[in-house]
């Protein structure tokens, strides 16, 4: 299976993140590719079984928490129609509903949504393997 991880991050720790999912899918045995949201292009959606798309929490619990800028790339990502994607986010205190949120505009563009994993920003590797053979199982189920 080719597996694609697509990220934003801004201060590095969603990267590590992305990485860690990477890692765990090629340590599964998997083809494993990492992008950043900005650089992914048409082919390679096309050429991937199942995506992992992640970013930030951005907002203050008491006013809302939301994946960071996400309303602006999500539009600008290749088409996404029946492809399995399992979303993540990294954060300080609280995810709140990010993943949610992030899950709702993936589908909108047509994305299967198969897992949600909140990673907090000082371990963004933690869970990474849990999260990969959830979402690896979930495709193959489908």
């Amino acid at each position: 299976m080719h597996v694609l991880t697509l990220y934003q991050s801004r201060s590095g720790h969603t990267r590590r993140a992305a990485e860690a999912i990477a890692k765990a899918v090629h340590d599964l045995g998997h083809s494993a590719a990492i992008k950043s949201v900005i650089e992914v292009r048409r082919a390679d959606v096309e050429q991937a079984d199942l995506l992992f798309i992640g970013t930030w929490t951005q907002g203050f619990i008491l006013f809302g928490v939301k994946p960071a800028g996400a309303q602006l790339w999500v539009p600008a990502l290749p088409p996404l129609a029946g492809k399995p994607v399992a979303v993540f986010c990294t954060y300080a205190f609280s995810p709140r509903r990010s993943l949610d949120r992030l899950s709702d505009l993936l589908a909108a563009r047509g994305a299967v949504v198969v897992g949600q994993q909140a990673f907090y920003r000082g371990r963004p590797d933690e869970r990474a393997g849990d999260f990969v053979r959830q979402a690896l199982a979930a495709v193959d189920q489908t």
